[in-house]
């Protein structure tokens, strides 16, 4: 009696693996998919009892998911690179502008000149003064100074 319905189960669970395939970045149940896709082939031979159906799709699913995953993540597997930008973290330059908590400044490095903030408050680094790039956030440098000429704020 349920061996009537099992066409339509299993085209179901097909549809939602499928949906759910298509949503997700990541390989998660293609596998299911093909063990769905085996089980509905196998709903059409006649006298087939449906629990051989259910055995067929968990074999199938599982055999793909063991095989073929570990290829898969390989080959999909994205390498994060880092930018050049990353790069100025560490690197000395100049002052140009002064450098406050408040108004901020500028600081040149590499014949670029880039919007800088003291790594701490209170800090004014005065022009000319040489400095490190300690961090980066947005397109604003966060330096200090290397020469402890700068002020603290009065």
């Amino acid at each position: 009696m349920i061996e009537e319905y099992m066409v339509y189960i299993w085209l179901g669970i097909f549809v939602i693996s499928l949906i759910v395939e298509a949503c997700t970045f990541e390989l998660v149940s293609i596998w299911f998919c093909l063990g769905s896709l085996v089980a509905l082939i196998c709903s059409f031979i006649p006298n087939l009892a449906f629990y051989y159906e259910i055995i067929i799709f968990f074999a199938i699913s599982i055999i793909t998911l063991l095989s073929f995953r570990p290829l898969a993540n390989k080959a999909l597997k994205r390498k994060i690179t880092k930018s050049n930008i990353d790069e100025i973290i560490g690197q000395k330059g100049i002052v140009t502008k002064k450098i406050d908590d408040l108004n901020g400044g500028e600081v040149k490095i590499r014949d670029v000149i880039w919007t800088a903030l003291p790594y701490k408050n209170d800090i004014i680094i005065l022009e000319g003064e040489k400095i490190e790039v300690i961090s980066l956030k947005g397109n604003k440098l966060y330096v200090k100074p290397i020469d402890q000429t700068s002020r603290k704020e009065n």
